[in-house]
This record gives C-alpha cells, sequence and structure tokens, in this order.
C-alpha cells in the first residue's frame, strides 16, 4: 500500500513538472520538425492536451496542402521514454497495416533540450471523433432539440461498430489489446477500404472508424501467476482505461492469481467494445447513466459497483427512445457484457455476430451496389 501511494505522489510529481516545463518550451508557429524519413513539416497550432501530450495540426514544409496530427509528449524520465518507443512500435505494426487503426508516419526524439521530447506524425483527421459525432446528434439531451443529425439507425450503428471490431481484431492479430476503447479513441475518417464497403458505407451517409490512442496498449495474453502480477494489472489499468470502459477483470480485486484463474486476454478489449456499442446506441456508457419512467436520462458516476451490479439499462419499452432499436441488438449488447469472463465472447464471435446481422439489412443495399461495380 505505502509503494502504491508513493507511486501516486510520484506522478503527480511528474504531472507538475511536465506542466512547468511546457509554460517555456511550446513550440512557436514557425516551429519545424523533420523526421528521420525525411518528411519536414511545420507547426500549426494546438489543437488538443491531456497529461504529458499535446497535439498541434502541422503541414508539410514543401506541400502546404498536406496536412498532418503532430503529437508532442514530453519525457521528463526513461519511463516515459519508453512509453513512447512502445506506442510507436504498436502504431508501425497495427495503424500501418489496417484502414481502421491510425497509421504512424513518423517519429522523433528530440535531446537537444535538457528534456526530451517525442514526436510522433499522423494523418490529419478532420471528422472528429465518434464522441463529438454522438454530441452532434444530442442523444443525452432530454428534450426535443432540433438537430441537423438524428440518431444513428441501427443499420448505421452496426456498420460502424463492424469497423471499430475489425480495427481491434488487427491489434489481436499482432499480440497486442488496445485497453483503453472508448468513443473518445474512435476517429471518423473519409470512406476508405474495400470498394464495396465504400460504397455501402456512403450510402448509409458514414465515414470510416479509426481506432486511435495506442499510449495504454499492453501485451494481449496476461498470465496471473503471482500477487505482484495482479497489482501491476491494477495499477496500470488505473493508469490507462477510463473508468466507465473499463472490463470488471481490470479494477482492484477484479481478479486473483493461481493456477486456475484464466488469463487476461483479449476479452477486456471485448467488454470495452460492449460498452461502445452501447453508447452509440444512448449516448454513454452502460455505467454512467439512468433511464427514467419516461424515457429520459440521467448521468451518474461510475463506481466499480455499478459496474458489478450485473444491470445494464434499457430505456422504457413504451418510450419513444424505447423503441429506437431492437430486441437483436439489445440482446447483443447483454452477450458482450459479461460479467464472467469465462463466458464473455470472443471478439471474432462478436464481429461474426454483427456481420451476420447486417446481412439481413443491408442486402438490399449491397445487392445495389454490386450492381454499379
Amino acid at each position: 500500500m505505502i509503494i502504491r501511494i508513493l507511486y501516486i505522489l510520484y506522478s503527480a510529481l511528474l504531472n507538475l513538472m511536465g506542466f512547468i516545463v511546457s509554460m517555456f518550451s511550446a513550440p512557436g508557429k514557425t516551429s519545424k520538425i523533420r523526421f528521420d524519413n525525411g518528411i519536414s513539416v511545420s507547426i500549426e497550432k494546438k489543437i488538443a492536451e491531456g497529461g504529458f501530450s499535446y497535439i498541434y495540426s502541422a503541414h508539410d514544409s514543401s506541400r502546404r496542402s498536406r496536412k498532418f496530427a503532430l503529437k508532442r509528449v514530453l519525457c521528463p524520465d526513461e519511463e516515459i521514454v519508453i512509453a513512447c518507443k512502445k506506442e510507436a512500435k504498436v502504431h508501425r505494426t497495427v495503424g500501418n497495416n489496417n484502414v481502421n487503426t491510425l497509421p504512424l508516419l513518423g517519429l522523433k526524439f528530440d535531446t537537444s533540450s535538457l528534456q526530451t521530447k517525442c514526436y510522433m506524425l499522423f494523418p490529419l483527421i478532420t471528422g472528429g471523433s465518434l464522441r463529438d459525432e454522438l454530441s452532434k446528434r444530442k442523444l443525452l439531451i432530454n428534450s426535443v432539440i432540433e438537430s441537423d443529425r438524428s440518431p444513428f439507425t441501427e443499420t448505421q450503428l452496426l456498420w460502424l461498430f463492424k469497423g471499430i471490431l475489425r480495427g481491434v481484431l488487427s491489434m489481436h492479430d499482432m499480440g497486442f489489446a488496445h485497453r483503453d476503447i472508448k468513443l473518445e479513441n474512435v476517429l471518423l475518417d473519409k470512406p476508405i477500404g474495400k470498394e464495396v464497403d465504400v460504397e455501402i458505407g456512403s450510402r448509409l451517409g458514414l465515414s470510416t472508424p479509426v481506432l486511435m490512442d495506442f499510449g495504454s496498449a499492453s501485451s494481449l495474453v496476461v498470465k496471473l501467476s503471482n500477487r505482484r502480477t495482479v497489482l501491476n494489472l491494477n495499477d496500470e489499468a488505473a493508469r490507462n482505461s477510463t473508468v466507465s470502459y473499463r472490463a470488471p477483470e481490470l479494477f482492484d480485486g477484479g481478479c486473483r492469481h493461481g493456477p486456475d484463474e484464466p488469463d487476461i486476454d483479449g476479452k477486456v478489449d471485448v467488454w470495452s467494445c460492449g460498452c461502445v456499442l452501447y453508447g452509440m446506441m444512448y449516448g454513454t456508457s452502460p455505467f454512467e447513466m439512468e433511464f427514467l419512467h419516461d424515457g429520459s436520462i440521467r448521468i451518474v458516476e461510475c463506481t466499480y459497483l455499478r459496474v458489478l451490479s450485473r444491470n445494464i439499462p434499457f430505456p422504457p419499452k413504451e418510450s419513444e427512445v424505447g423503441e429506437r432499436f431492437s430486441h437483436e441488438l439489445m440482446d447483443l449488447v447483454i452477450w458482450i457484457l459479461n460479467l464472467e469472463r469465462k463466458n464473455r465472447p470472443e471478439l471474432y464471435e462478436v464481429l461474426k455476430r454483427v456481420e451476420d446481422i447486417l446481412d439481413s439489412s443491408t442486402n438490399v443495399i449491397r445487392g445495389s451496389v454490386l450492381e454499379l461495380i
């Protein structure tokens, strides 16, 4: 317990150091970064920040029309340098080979100043995140408000979800678990991929979902051989995994060690995907909201006890929200969000079930597309 408290204090001190250093080392608008692969970019403006990292828009120094997203990470110690290298490795292993994962275009460590800085270069995706899209659709607004976007139809929702599952599966195939899948970590890009899929997605009015932020990624399988392994697993999850999307086995006390205890595996991501699916339906994770008798929503604090309650809230059947989706889709959510990880489905099983549901709902669209190409 003392060690864990000291670690928390140490992390807080590092965060303070990072903030102080950032006040004196923020790049100017004319700053240029040159990567080892020859790409040179000019920084434009800061578009996001969190912890030690800052995201800037940038453009190719020789071709202004070519846009990028530049991630800058302050590295006050060697541990963060190692974490950056690990994140870059996952991006290069997975992101460059799948349309549903974010590719890494360049990596650079700058050691010219007192504090090392890591720069990661990505394509600039301007469609925003899935969270941004849901906010525009006003799913969490209880009163009727005019919006240029209505909630996703069931077919649209499942089509997007299939793309997310494909991105996660590509990580699993390479031996990684994401560990922090959430609405904010799915970007929406212009339609790309297989020609038929692009045409169907376009007809449904959808963009391509792109999984991002691999800083939380870890080995796909973790063997719970001793108590230290379990404590490390819990501490890592507490630092990197969002509570309302975190699998129950990653909470403190959620798993034990021993020969009869099943390994931690890709089912932690299956759980998070289930929370994302629910969020696409109703606006947020099932463990931070409640439905009232009239179908209106109340936001609540997500706790481990709420996750363990075995209660996935669905709107009253007689309400407008309750008629939005089929029982088949609700059963899919319940099937995925199984507290017992032994009985929780594998990711490929979820993908297969989603594809089966989609086959029946998109056959008409698919047939008309095939006639065009």
